[in-house]
């Protein structure tokens, strides 16, 4: 290894540390703002290191400065082939949350927050195991214990407190604005590098703008690609607790536990693969009886069953998960066609719950 490169991952290590650090302690005075800061730096170190241990290099020819984070990241993603797009993902949105943390106001959740600083251990361990072949466990103080007194949610129930907790910040009228848009920038951040990553030519629109959609409760119209956000990983930061003889009781993060990224975007289309007309084909059913029986078992009242798409001024389509026909052909199975048209009549709804579940002995 070159001297150099050393001194990089010995930067970026101090770094995580100290980040580590700051995320756990009691005080909330400057804590965001410095995990954010100090994972940012943690990552270009790393990264600098890296492709000077693989290039020789860090400055382009002529250049009075090192290579700065965008620049780093695209070598290691694109002529490295060392980051994949989500993890890749998972650091723009530092980077950009960074940005805002010293040059504006930023005010993340804690969800939001422990998901990306858990992400960011996750990143920052594969990639010294990948290429230096270290273990971040190895690296880290022995008395370093990563908590949380929250456990970690679904990124949709964290975004749409999120968002519920904006709209009662715009409630109380213009005193109110500016801490909205401080709770609403890491969600733009998040939503133009998306738009980047899956190179969607229309901008990500401003905040005042979205502002108003979430006035009136159209928020995912006009970031739509936070909506299509999912959790990768149901747990936290993966750590194992073992006995030894000699050093009492290491808490390390598990290297046999698999990579994971916190948050992931994938495509409505993906999260909801059906229409109502490829809902009604797949159930054997007309699209009346696909729409009538959906409403029944109030499957458009939750995120997880059904969404709805605006694709003009006056148009939106509805689509429905996997879940969602799961529920359907269960209730069909179970309670047959006319018994749920006859439900349908009479004004009754149902409990989703009930038929949730793969049936084996359901019909497709």
């Amino acid at each position: 290894m070159r001297r150099k490169t050393a001194a990089f991952i010995g930067c970026a290590k101090d770094s995580v540390i100290l980040a580590i650090e700051i995320f756990n302690r009691p005080s909330d005075a400057g804590r965001q703002e410095a995990v954010l800061l100090l994972f940012e730096h943690a990552f270009e170190m790393i990264l600098k290191a890296v492709i000077f241990e693989k290039t020789g290099r860090i400055r382009g020819p002529r250049e009075k400065y090192n290579y700065g984070f965008e620049k780093c990241l695209s070598i290691a993603q694109s002529q490295l082939g060392i980051l994949d797009k989500d993890e890749a993902l998972i650091l723009r949105n530092l980077n950009g949350f960074r940005d805002a943390a010293a040059h504006d106001l930023v005010d993340m959740s804690e969800g939001l927050l422990y998901g990306h600083a858990q992400s960011a251990i996750q990143i920052f361990a594969s990639l010294l195991k990948k290429v230096f072949r270290r273990e971040l466990s190895a690296e880290l103080p022995r008395r370093i214990l990563p908590i949380s007194t929250m456990l970690p949610v679904d990124i949709t129930v964290i975004v749409a407190e999120d968002m519920a907790s904006i709209n009662a910040m715009l409630a109380k009228g213009r005193r109110r604005e500016d801490d909205a848009e401080a709770k609403l920038r890491p969600y733009q951040i998040m939503e133009r590098n998306i738009r980047e990553v899956q190179g969607v030519a229309e901008q990500a629109p401003t905040a005042s703008r979205i502002l108003r959609g979430l006035k009136g409760g159209e928020w995912k119209t006009f970031l739509p690609m936070v909506a299509g956000l999912v959790q990768s990983s149901p747990g936290g930061i993966p750590i194992s607790l073992h006995l030894t003889k000699h050093n009492g009781f290491p808490v390390r993060i598990d290297a046999a536990s698999p990579m994971a990224i916190a948050f992931r975007y994938i495509k409505p289309e993906d999260k909801y693969p059906y229409l109502t007309s490829e809902l009604a084909e797949k159930l054997s059913i007309t699209t009346t009886k696909a729409a009538v029986f959906a409403k029944i078992l109030r499957l458009k009242n939750d995120d997880e069953y059904h969404t709805s798409i605006k694709i003009s001024k006056s148009g939106r389509v509805q689509r429905y998960s996997e879940k969602a026909y799961n529920i359907l052909a269960n209730a069909i199975r179970r309670l047959s066609v006319d018994c749920l048209w006859q439900k349908w009549k009479a004004g009754e709804t149902l409990e989703p719950k009930q038929f949730a579940g793969v049936d084996k002995n359901c019909r497709t």
